[in-house]
């Protein structure tokens, strides 16, 4: 496998593929540990931490998809 850069078409394609995948994977990582924190807690709600959740959940999602894309 070469380091060369990809097309823009397929750069795109992948973008196309990873943004969504991002979000979503985001959002439920965030959801799931709200609705888990609400049944066990009843402080108020942390938002910064389903933010930085979000952000987690997504950020192992998106390499992940690059993986599978890359057929490794």
């Amino acid at each position: 496998m070469s380091n060369s850069p990809l097309p823009p078409g397929q750069a795109l394609v992948r973008w196309l593929l990873q943004v969504p995948l991002f979000v979503i994977a985001g959002g439920v990582a965030a959801g799931t540990s709200a609705l888990l924190y609400e049944t066990v807690s009843t402080a108020e709600n942390p938002v910064v931490l389903y933010g930085i959740v979000f952000a987690a959940g997504g950020g192992i999602a998106s390499p992940l998809s690059g993986c599978v894309l890359n057929g490794a």
